[in-house]
């Protein structure tokens, strides 16, 4: 008796569906027969394929929504394709950004723009395997652009803020921002954040089954102390871990084992805990020391009596969730604000302050601490503790963290402020020189409100140009971005003798004595060689200065018959050296891991048989 694929049972051949590849569904199971087609074209399955297919999902294809309704009123296998197709061409683009200079930014900025779509393909390529031909180039750009997709949610989230001044809503995914820009592989997003303070308050009211009966005081008292006894706030050792960079951080501060926090991360995850429970409650921006302060409801006091007060003494309670299991009276409160030299104005202190001021207050603590790192100068170990993060580079997430905290000074101060603009050139001579990859950012939120903020400015007024004007820095970016490679050959005798060094070469610098990668060099005097403008930092003035486009200095002024490399190291990647100071190290051990990394931006693959990284710039130096 002879068989036939027809013969299968329909619930078996969908069991099999299950488990082939979408992609050999489309391409050829479902051509086999009309009845294969019909069975592979089931809304159901194809409902499972893009759950199992792809974590991460943009808002906008509202995906909570689409599951809480019929598989068969969704198109779940035409929103399968439309993910796939997504995650091709994001494969083209990077696949463009490794292969050349020329056009990298807007390929990065293709990328990006297609957002958390693209998360699960990104995350594939920054862990992709070691014997890839081109690891280093491939997780260096995978990763910054994922870097900058989590960088976009931030700054949106933040940019909601403007002409909100006093807002008191969303202190949790405001706050969850800052995480975003270290987040990198990790799982504490947005999303994390919110689900856990959600979870948190399910815990709390599950062990307290009488909460609704007690009154507001009791409420808040019982809440700060589970809190406490619980170690979700508060920190160990504070004479020793107040300015590590991780207290900073609501989601490391949710996340880590002991939940280190400063007082604002402390009285923010009470105070968002407490809203979930049905308490009115606030982040009180006290100077120097972050309070809590809970309110009772409409007609009662704090401990459940009537009350006609609308704002009185017996309507408001003050918490220090960081330190205390106790109540903080308000007239304590004030004597501190006496000691502290304020006399006037002191009940601004005591009232509910809005979430743009705590969201500027946390960035001014990202500031403090990446001032007190920067004077560890003699002790490596303890200022490499107080930058550890979850993942990352040490001195990459500080440098992250603090371009949030300026971020979020733009997006939180209003435009309508006189000074909004005054830290404006900073960021953007910050962001053209170490972040340029979020020029979609900058284009999408931060040139409506220089715009805005131009607009208001009384006339006549002064005009704003280079690194004080958000459209010609972004003007900048783009040409350098849309430059032809400019080729530097070793097509003479005496450019061969004269530059003894080959890029990808590793060397300690004779004088400062920090490890690099040779990623540039020229030969300059009566032969002069212009530094290819992939890095224009020929261009820097003195040696060991950061290249800035909107400068520019004659090859002459450095000196006849001198030769000049640029190097590469962990936190910059445009320092001139003179071939002088160029000692060559041959021991990859001495190589430091955060050195690796960062190395995909110019290079492809380490040789650790020779001790150099293989070029990922062959149309600047095609010899090397």
């Amino acid at each position: 008796m002879r068989s036939s694929l027809e013969d299968i049972p329909e619930e078996i051949i969908r069991h099999i569906l299950l488990y082939l590849p979408p992609e050999h569904t489309l391409l050829s199971f479902q051509l086999v027969s009309r009845r294969y087609h019909h069975l592979s074209n089931e809304s159901l399955l194809w409902r499972w394929h893009c759950r199992s297919s792809f974590r991460f999902w943009h808002p906008e294809h509202k995906l909570e929504e689409k599951l809480t309704a019929l598989a068969s009123s969704v198109d779940w296998r035409g929103l399968w394709i439309t993910r796939k197709r997504r995650n091709n061409r994001a494969a083209r683009l990077l696949d463009g950004v490794i292969a050349t200079k020329h056009g990298q930014l807007k390929r990065l900025k293709g990328i990006c723009e297609l957002g958390y779509d693209v998360k699960d393909y990104l995350l594939e390529q920054c862990h992709v395997d070691e014997t890839a031909e081109d690891v280093l180039a491939r997780r260096y750009f995978a990763n910054s652009a994922l870097d900058s997709i989590h960088r976009g949610v931030a700054v949106e989230r933040w940019s909601r803020y403007q002409g909100q001044a006093l807002s008191s809503e969303g202190l949790d995914t405001a706050l969850g921002a800052f995480d975003m820009f270290v987040l990198h592989d990790q799982e504490q997003d947005l999303d994390y954040v919110v689900r856990t303070l959600d979870s948190l308050a399910e815990r709390f009211r599950a062990e307290h089954p009488t909460f609704e009966d007690l009154s507001t005081r009791e409420q808040a008292l019982s809440l700060v102390r589970w809190l406490r006894a619980n170690h979700l706030t508060g920190m160990d050792h504070p004479e020793i871990n107040y300015r590590n960079l991780r207290n900073c951080f609501i989601g490391h501060a949710l996340s880590e084992e002991t939940h280190p926090s400063l007082p604002i991360i402390s009285s923010a995850i009470f105070t968002c805990v407490a809203e979930r429970l049905g308490l009115t409650a606030f982040c009180l921006a006290f100077p120097s020391h972050v309070h809590a302060a809970v309110y009772a409801p409409p007609g009662k006091d704090l401990d459940g009596d009537e009350t006609g007060e609308l704002d009185g003494e017996k309507k408001r309670m003050c918490l220090d969730p960081y330190g205390s299991d106790h109540e903080v009276t308000l007239s304590d409160l004030r004597l501190r604000l006496v000691e502290f030299g304020w006399t006037q104005g002191t009940e601004a202190f005591l009232k509910p302050s809005p979430v743009p001021i705590i969201v500027q207050r946390t960035a001014q603590n990202i500031k403090a601490t990446h001032d007190t790192v920067r004077h560890l100068t003699d002790n490596d170990i303890l200022g490499s503790e107080m930058k550890r993060l979850r993942s990352g580079h040490p001195g990459l997430n500080m440098d992250a963290a603090v371009y949030a905290s300026m971020w979020a000074e733009l997006l939180m101060k209003q435009t309508s402020s006189f000074h909004w603009g005054s830290n404006l050139a900073a960021f953007l001579q910050k962001f053209a020189l170490y972040w340029s990859e979020d020029l979609w950012i900058v284009q999408k939120y931060l040139v409506p409100l220089f715009d805005r903020f131009m607009t208001s400015q009384p006339t006549p007024r002064p005009p704003r140009v280079g690194y004080h004007n958000v459209h010609e820095t972004l003007a900048m970016l783009e040409n350098i971005d849309n430059r032809i490679p400019e080729v530097s050959r070793r097509y003479t005798a005496d450019i061969c003798a004269r530059v003894l060094y080959k890029i990808g070469q590793v060397f300690r610098h004779r004088r400062y004595g920090y490890i690099g990668v040779i990623n540039g060099w020229a030969a300059m005097g009566s032969s002069s060689l212009p530094m290819p403008h992939h890095l224009d930092a020929a261009e820097a003035e003195e040696e060991g200065d950061v290249f800035d486009p909107t400068e520019s200095v004659h090859a002459s002024m450095m000196g006849p018959q001198r030769t000049y490399y640029t190097g590469l190291k962990s936190t910059v990647d445009r320092l001139r050296v003179a071939q002088d100071n160029v000692v060559i190290i041959t021991d990859p051990r001495l190589i430091p891991d955060d050195l690796h990394f960062v190395a995909g931006k110019f290079f492809r693959r380490f040789d650790p048989e020779t001790c150099t990284f293989v070029s990922n710039i062959k149309e600047y130096y095609p010899d090397d």
